[in-house]
């Protein structure tokens, strides 16, 4: 991101650090996130080093998932197993889905869901007031029956489903990059006959970067991002995501109705915005299918949609 050669757009003159209004809800949903990697990684720290369950120590403590429970002859075996057992903690913890019964049928509910949804309502909410509020003729939230009648629009179900899915299925990449990571340090650490607690120390560096050392998880740049970094990444990015797309949609659904409506980005306006984003908001005004996936431009985007109305 180059934050060099900037010329600010007029907006910034307002200083509006968070003009999604989202920034509790954005690290809200960072915090869970963190916290449960913070639990898988514990979870992991307790089964190599108290439980021992590769048998390293020869010291009997603890019996869950049972001392030296994965202490086979076979290294090979001891890495299947206990990636059968981290799988079942990040399925448990990470990827934890429960069941919504939604007008009387089940369906799966991930407990990122409440997030995303919570923004994307904002986002309705917030769409309906800035079109009143740029002269635009259309009714209140509460003239058209509150806000859960609004949200229940096929158009918007339908967005919010797909952004459901998103979210799920990037975590899910998150955890599965993880879980390849932890696989390949975990053969290494074994086959150099690493005790406990540096083996340990070692697979928890791949969950939260902590004590790297030399273990080269980088990429071509020779950058390394954690896998709950990653994740608390997405958790921003995805709420500004879901308000976006809530918004351009309920501009969608009163052009429908005749309102001549546009749409234009209005940044952060600080030190912090970035050059892409300048550009963005010194265009425009852009079409609603235009603007339907220009935000977020990049992780941890902070940008909002405005409405512009067309003059006849």
């Amino acid at each position: 991101m180059d934050l060099t050669n900037i010329t600010y757009h007029p907006i910034a003159v307002y200083n509006q650090v968070d003009p999604t209004r989202t920034v509790s809800l954005r690290n809200a949903f960072a915090r869970d996130m963190r916290k449960r990697f913070m639990k898988v990684a514990l979870e992991i720290a307790s089964a190599i080093v108290k439980e021992d369950i590769f048998g390293l120590n020869n010291i009997h403590t603890f019996q869950t998932p049972g001392n030296q429970a994965f202490a086979f002859r076979r290294s090979e075996d001891k890495v299947a197993r206990f990636m059968q057992w981290l799988q079942s903690q990040v399925d448990a913890g990470i990827l934890e889905v429960g069941e919504l019964h939604q007008i009387g049928v089940g369906v799966n509910d991930h407990w990122t869901n409440k997030y995303i949804f919570d923004s994307y309502k904002r986002g309705v909410m917030r769409a309906r007031y800035e079109m009143q509020k740029s002269g635009m003729t259309v009714p209140t939230i509460e003239e058209t029956g509150g806000i859960e009648i609004s949200m229940g629009t096929p158009f918007h179900i339908d967005r919010l489903g797909l952004l459901y899915t998103r979210v799920f299925s990037d975590l899910k990449g998150i955890t599965t990059a993880m879980d390849a990571q932890i696989s390949r340090i975990l053969t290494q650490g074994i086959a150099d006959g690493d005790n406990p607690r540096p083996l340990a120390r070692k697979l928890v560096a791949t969950i939260n970067g902590t004590g790297m050392g030399d273990l080269s998880l980088t990429d071509s740049l020779g950058r390394f991002v954690p896998a709950q970094r990653r994740a608390e990444i997405l958790a921003r990015t995805e709420i500004i995501r879901a308000h976006h797309q809530a918004t351009i949609q309920e501009y969608m659904n009163w052009r429908v109705s005749g309102v001549m409506v546009q749409a234009e980005v209005m940044t952060a306006g600080d030190k912090r915005v970035c050059s892409r984003c300048e550009i963005l908001a010194k265009g425009g005004p852009y079409s609603l299918e235009e603007a339907m996936n220009m935000i977020p431009d990049h992780p941890q985007c902070r940008c909002v949609a405005l409405p512009f109305l067309i003059k006849k």
